[in-house]
């Protein structure tokens, strides 16, 4: 286990950066569905068309979800691999990484049309 390995001042500084990762998903999700909706309400006053600004308004969010869920694949790498490298904590990292590249997966399908290893139509 490295946290025995590391000083403590680097021990806390990981931390940190490993929390301020799952912050800066939070933030990413947060305002994406601020925009989103402004943008929904904006484009529909201006077209009538619910179809187009909700096209539009599943694309930010879908994209947004996306890079949140890569940067919480990294901070659950920083808090596993270098905080708590147990082999029961490596098991639950596996566990969610599989699960959050299946959701970005679907994520692509939903906003693009097709699955990230096709070209696009």
């Amino acid at each position: 286990m490295l946290r025995n390995a590391l000083h403590p001042i680097i021990f806390a500084a990981i931390e940190r950066i490993a929390f301020g990762l799952e912050i800066l998903a939070v933030i990413v999700i947060s305002s994406a569905i601020l925009i989103a909706t402004l943008r929904f309400i904006a484009r529909f006053f201006a077209t009538r068309s619910p179809q187009i600004c909700l096209s539009d308004f599943k694309q930010i969010v879908g994209k947004s979800v996306q890079v949140a869920l890569e940067i919480l694949i990294a901070a659950d790498i920083i808090n596993t691999v270098v905080l708590d490298a147990t082999i029961e904590n490596v098991l639950v990292l596996g566990t969610l990484v599989i699960i959050r590249t299946f959701l970005s997966w679907t994520l692509v399908l939903e906003t693009e049309g097709h699955w990230p290893w096709h070209k696009k139509p």
